[in-house]
């Protein structure tokens, strides 16, 4: 065997085929990872057309690493250098191509027979010990046990990035059993080259692997990973351990180069987003009164509202039927109703239009330029995802001068304060397979580059003609657009009340093996654009669930979402929107409207906007404390979904915390929150040493307004917490 190892842990590779055999943990003297396979790579010639043989082998050890040499043909050769550094090791490698033939893809390395941790770790006691794998996909996922719930070849399985509705939205992911050891995966490329970072079951054990490619697929052309690929033995901290990890990577790379947001001016950021606006509401119809329920959000969350309205305001309708605009003709004029607007002015709420971006009809106006300027799929995409989308490239320049040209007549006619994206540059594969469009096939790292463009000049011509900033949003964040959006819109915080994003593991979920966690948060709070969540309906009838929601999603960093989609609004003053109204097909539901969910929400608006509002715009998310919480039953019904899909329709209830806590820095002081998200008193015992006795603490001991009391509290009166029913409690470490 050839060894790269240190007084950590021992990594060993095959001498006759480079396949890693084992991985050892030293110090404990345990095999985490234990191949008996011999497949090392799976090159993919054209699409779907794959090899995993060579004809010879060859390594040379170096002072630092080894370097491999796969002769896959007489013309193709795979070359990889590996290097250990402390409790790392990482890998560079490419393809080198002499030959006729088109590359797609290389999977590689392949990371084969990793292990049950706990089991290795507890032996006999197996049962005291449980493995996680947390992965950013969706922002963010935590799932127990993958061995048991994973089947075979599946799992994190062709994760797209950047592609945070099918795939990933950073470059890491890491599986541990908690408090014994963990692999932290992460690739560190800073150039927003396309890849695939996937863990997922595989020959009955567990498989990591990396794909690169679909960038310059052509005859004689090879493909590269001109970035470190890392593994790190980790301690089984959490998934906080891989996040810090990642974090210190992450913020020096370019789309966090313009600082932090609380250290922009006011060209470079929309402070009333950040600090003004109290909670938000997606999908109400633009074209149509719905003057009555913007009233009755306002009236009781009583904070201001960003309201996403929805997309029927083109002259061409934009639905979710079957009728999309397509060039610029088809968009105006605009038919916003004055009236919803006026009561949007009068609130001092704001407001963005719905806009399917880059999605078109290739029937209607410029149907030439569209045809010609639309992205080509592959044959068979490597994600969950079939993108079944007509979709604009973005390199194109049709594609650029419509985007501008559209969003700067869209803002002259309706005065919006902001613009949406939907099924945007965040949830699509950047893959584009044309050979007519300038770009090499593929595409990759340019279609990046090419939203990226896109954005900037779009805002900078909306901000010359409003003459201030003007924040711009999307369906789902990935990292790489950091530092030309401002919000985005997701789904799974309402898990399993909700749809889309996460659907795969809908299942996991409600059997509670699977759960959204604030990976994207924590690594990039302080620089993040502004998370839209919760799918919330505000009816009795939808659950006790959305307390939880409503807690999570605010201490996690982001507003709440009222959505009017997939169903209809509550009933106000006995009246239900209409189906014939809308934009999307719904039944009638006759749900109320319930106050007591818009005052919880209230209870947070009045968070986000008050005296904490700096922690949670502008402040370093922090591991919370170590609580021991009671676990309650949460009942939902979700019916604010399409009626095709495989969530409509279901009731069910899931076991969940009762009590909500995050933890924030900002500069020289700290917060942490608690939330009582129950109808019941719950006592709260401290698990660390967070909290030092003798201090002294500034404490809420229940915000519901800008001016909720507070009072000094020293430390050891906090170590057993009696939450009131839905209680907010507030401890603030002033340094």
């Amino acid at each position: 065997m050839l060894s790269l190892c240190n007084d950590l842990w021992e990594v060993q590779f095959d001498k006759d085929n480079g396949a890693i055999r084992k991985i050892i943990d030293l110090v404990n003297k345990k095999t985490i990872l234990d191949n008996l396979h011999n497949e090392v790579f799976r090159l993919e010639c054209e699409e779907e057309k794959y090899m995993d043989s060579f004809h010879s082998f060859m390594y040379v050890e170096k002072e630092d690493g080894v370097k491999f040499q796969w002769n896959i043909t007489s013309d193709i050769t795979l070359i990889a250098l590996w290097q250990m550094d402390g409790n790392s090791i990482s890998v560079e490698s490419y393809i080198e191509n002499r030959s006729n033939q088109k590359l797609s893809s290389m999977e590689y390395p392949l990371l084969d027979g990793i292990g049950d941790f706990a089991a290795i770790y507890g032996g006999k006691n197996r049962k005291d010990f449980k493995n996680y794998v947390a992965h950013s996909y969706a922002t963010g996922f935590l799932i127990e046990e993958p061995l048991d719930n994973f089947h075979e070849d599946e799992g994190f399985r062709y994760m797209p990035y950047p592609e945070s509705f099918s795939g990933a939205s950073m470059q890491f992911f890491t599986y541990y059993c908690e408090n014994k050891v963990g692999l932290y995966f992460a690739a560190y490329d800073g150039q927003y080259h396309q890849k695939w970072l996937n863990f997922y079951k595989h020959n009955g054990k567990l498989r990591a692997s990396q794909i690169y490619g679909y960038e310059d697929i052509g005859y004689g052309n090879g493909l590269k990973a001109p970035w470190k690929f890392v593994i790190t033995l980790t301690s089984g901290d959490g998934w906080y351990e891989g996040c810090d990890l990642y974090k210190k990577w992450a913020l020096q790379q370019t789309w966090c180069s313009g600082g932090k947001l609380k250290e922009r001016g006011e060209d470079k950021k929309a402070s009333w987003l950040c600090e003004e606006m109290g909670a938000c509401t997606f999908g109400i119809d633009a074209c149509h009164d719905r003057s009555l329920w913007l009233e009755r959000y306002s009236e009781d969350i009583k904070s201001p509202i960003f309201h996403v309205l929805g997309p029927d305001w083109t002259k061409v309708e934009q639905n979710y039927k079957n009728s999309i605009p397509g060039g610029y003709n088809d968009w105006f004029p605009t038919r916003f109703l004055d009236k919803n607007l006026d009561v949007i002015r009068r609130h001092g709420d704001r407001f963005a239009p719905f806009e399917f971006d880059f999605l078109v009809a290739t029937d209607k106006s410029d149907s030439d330029m569209i045809c010609n300027s639309l992205q080509k799929w592959p044959q068979k995409p490597k994600s969950r995802d079939e993108y079944k989308f007509t979709m604009l490239c973005p390199i194109c320049q049709y594609t650029q001068d419509l985007h501008v040209k559209r969003d700067v007549q869209v803002m002259r006619e309706s005065g919006c304060d902001a613009m949406y994206y939907d099924i945007s540059a965040n949830n699509i594969l950047k893959t584009c397979m044309s050979d007519r469009h300038g770009h090499p096939v593929g595409a990759g790292k340019i279609m990046t580059e090419a939203y990226r463009k896109i954005y900037f000049d779009t805002k900078q011509k909306l901000a010359e003609v409003k003459g201030q900033y003007v924040p711009l949003g999307t369906e789902m964040m990935n990292e790489v657009f950091l530092d030309c959006l401002d919000f985005y819109q997701a789904r799974a915080n309402a898990q399993p009340c909700s749809f889309l994003e996460t659907g795969i593991f809908r299942d996991l979920i409600k059997q509670g093996k699977a759960q959204v966690i604030p990976m994207f948060q924590y690594v990039y709070s302080g620089y993040a654009p502004l998370r839209m969540d919760g799918w919330g309906k505000l009816t009795k009838e939808g659950g006790d669930l959305i307390y939880h929601t409503i807690a999570k999603t605010y201490l996690w960093g982001g507003l709440f979402e009222i959505n009017s989609e997939y169903s209809a609004m509550e009933m106000v003053d006995e009246i239900e929107n209409s189906a014939e109204e809308h934009y999307c097909d719904f039944d009638p539901v006759g749900f109320p409207y319930d106050k007591s969910i818009a005052d919880y929400i209230a209870k947070f608006a009045a968070l986000r906007t008050g005296r904490y509002n700096h922690y949670l715009a502008y402040g370093e998310m922090k591991r919370p404390p170590k609580l021991h919480i009671p676990k309650v039953w949460r009942t939902y019904y979700q019916y604010n979904s399409a009626k095709s899909s495989m969530e409509w329709g279901d009731r069910g209830k899931i076991l969940l915390d009762s009590v909500v806590t995050a933890r924030y820095g900002y500069e020289d002081s700290e917060l942490i929150l608690f939330a009582n998200t129950t109808d019941l008193t719950q006592d709260i015992m401290w698990q660390d040493d967070i909290l030092q006795e003798d201090r002294e603490y500034d404490v809420c001991f229940d915000y519901s307004t800008k001016t909720s009391d507070t009072k000094k509290i020293i430390g050891k009166e906090l170590r057993n917490l009696k939450l009131s029913p839905r209680q907010l409690f507030i401890v603030e470490n002033k340094k």
